[in-house]
């Protein structure tokens, strides 16, 4: 436990489920998320039922309607949402202290007679068919599914099955499906963590011992990971309406958050790429001084306690300026490799990242979702914070190792979707020089 500014923070481990609670007095407004890694062997069938699966949920129960359901919440002025990505389910609860009870009344019957009406399961597939189809045209999208495929294999959580297959496959899916993934929902170990004062953590509490009281914990976890070797390619996908090529380069680190390199390595792609703002590097140079794009941001991704993660290099050029844009990148990249960075760099980029941390601290929400990522990750509030705090303890040094061992720019993969057959061959050729 930890009190900081009039604020208790706990963790208190259960068999069945975690619950994290950030206690605020006099608080007018309950926030509550609950996470569930539903993840086993990532086929097409379980992508395919997760798409269907979040708006099913709370599409009627025992006792109301889908129009019933959403009237009620909206009645009392509170919201559930229900969302997943790489195969963690979120529900995510907010409401007055007020009528925070009546919510979780609301949201105990969502979990416990769900109906998955065959009606209901035909409109939500219409809807999914739909937006399947759009994201054909979501070319940010297409090329982070792209690098992710090449740097995963089709078990791990971050692989995305083809779009055309996904869509036929959702076609199929029943109720029978839909109550299998719920089964699943319910016996896997929740993770649940809620901001407000103590008599709303209390019923909360109970609502989630309430659901997962029947449950028996769950045996050993058939989650599959499958990282891949770096690999130096250029793998492009055609669509011709759209006016930019968006990209994706990245390459993948065979570490996880606990490991020592993983925070100055964190540093160092910040003193690159940024993400947001203008401080970066890649930033201040193939946008800034050479005009190249409007955006290019760089960071860490996919990493938790257990399973590793990969760089990435998000930006977009017009046709014309695809190969100047991707040279002049490399170049940086090739740059920050060989000489690492500075002690300018290093005392500017420690004093932005503590900013940062300090105003995580100006919104409740802010540190609920701050605390439950690490509670999500297994994190003590002992080792969330001893997390943290080792920004203040790195050395120049233990950066520029970080560097030296996981951006050489020869284990790059470059992803981009858009207008691409004018740029293709010199893509192709300019990845074989990279050194």
């Amino acid at each position: 436990m930890l009190e900081q500014n009039s604020m208790k923070f706990e963790i208190k481990p259960n068999s069945t489920y975690s619950l994290a609670s950030i206690t605020e007095k006099k608080s007018e407004i309950v926030s509550a998320v609950i996470t569930i890694d539903t993840h086993e062997e990532r086929t097409i069938a379980d992508q395919a039922v997760e798409l269907v699966y979040t708006d099913a949920l709370i599409s009627g129960d025992g006792k109301h309607t889908r129009a019933e359901f959403i009237n009620a919440v909206n009645l009392l002025g509170a919201s559930i949402d229900v969302s997943i990505g790489n195969s963690h389910l979120s529900v995510d609860l907010r409401s007055t202290k007020q009528n925070f009870k009546k919510l979780l009344k609301l949201a105990e019957t969502m979990f416990l007679s769900p109906t998955f009406t065959k009606s209901e399961i035909a409109r939500i597939k219409s809807i999914v068919a739909n937006d399947l189809h759009e994201s054909k045209e979501n070319t940010a999208k297409t090329s982070l599914d792209t690098l992710r495929n090449t740097l995963y294999g089709f078990n791990d959580r971050k692989y995305t099955y083809d779009v055309d297959e996904t869509a036929s496959v959702v076609k199929t899916v029943s109720a029978k499906h839909l109550k299998s993934f719920h089964a699943l929902v319910l016996s896997q170990p929740w993770t649940c963590t809620i901001a407000g004062e103590e008599s709303a953590i209390k019923d909360f509490g109970k609502f989630v011992d309430t659901i997962k009281k029947k449950q028996s914990p769950t045996n050993e976890s058939k989650s599959l990971h499958q990282q891949k070797p770096p690999k130096s390619a250029v793998i492009l996908r055609d669509v011709p309406s759209r006016t930019n090529i968006d990209l994706s380069i990245g390459a993948p680190i065979p570490i996880t958050l606990h490991h020592p390199d993983y925070i100055p390595l964190s540093f160092a792609i910040t003193v690159l790429a940024k993400w947001g703002g203008f401080s970066g590097i890649l930033m201040s140079t193939v946008r800034d001084k050479e005009g190249l794009t409007y955006t290019i941001y760089g960071r860490l991704e996919g990493f938790s306690g257990t399973e590793q993660g990969y760089w990435r290099i998000f930006t977009f050029f017009s046709p014309d300026k695809t190969v100047q844009g991707i040279t002049s990148t490399f170049r940086e990249i090739s740059k920050f490799y060989k000489t690492g960075i500075n002690q300018e760099q290093f005392d500017k980029f420690k004093t932005i990242i503590n900013t940062q941390q300090a105003l995580v601290k100006d919104s409740v929400t802010g540190l609920m979702m701050d605390l439950h990522a690490y509670h999500c990750h297994g994190f003590t509030i002992e080792e969330m914070n001893a997390h943290k705090n080792k920004v203040n303890d790195l050395t120049i040094d233990e950066v520029n190792n970080a560097i030296k061992s996981y951006l050489n720019p020869k284990d790059l993969t470059v992803c981009g979707t858009g207008p691409i057959k004018t740029v293709k061959k010199e893509l192709e050729k300019f990845i074989k020089t990279v050194q």
